[in-house]
């Protein structure tokens, strides 16, 4: 598992720093007061949208592949204590 800053994470996938906080479908993790991402898991969000949609990798296959955020999209805030009324 390699870790990457927002930096390295912006570098890699050729998008600025301030697209990266926004975009809430690209997968990361707080460490701490951080906000960090696995290389193995961007590699896989690229190959999600290279292969094209779930839907039709349903269709073609009869089964769903896991993908790198299964649970609805979240809501980033400053707060980490902060849910959303959608998550309660």
């Amino acid at each position: 598992m390699t870790l990457m800053t927002i930096s390295e994470a912006a570098r890699f996938l050729r998008l600025s720093k301030r697209t990266l906080y926004q975009r809430t479908d690209i997968p990361r993790i707080r460490y701490g007061h951080r906000i960090m991402f696995v290389k193995e898991d961007l590699e896989a969000w690229i190959g999600v949208l290279r292969d094209g949609c779930v839907t039709r990798e349903i269709a073609e296959t009869g089964r769903q592949q896991s993908t790198v955020d299964p649970i609805s999209p979240k809501v980033y805030h400053r707060n980490p204590l902060f849910i959303s009324p959608s998550q309660k």
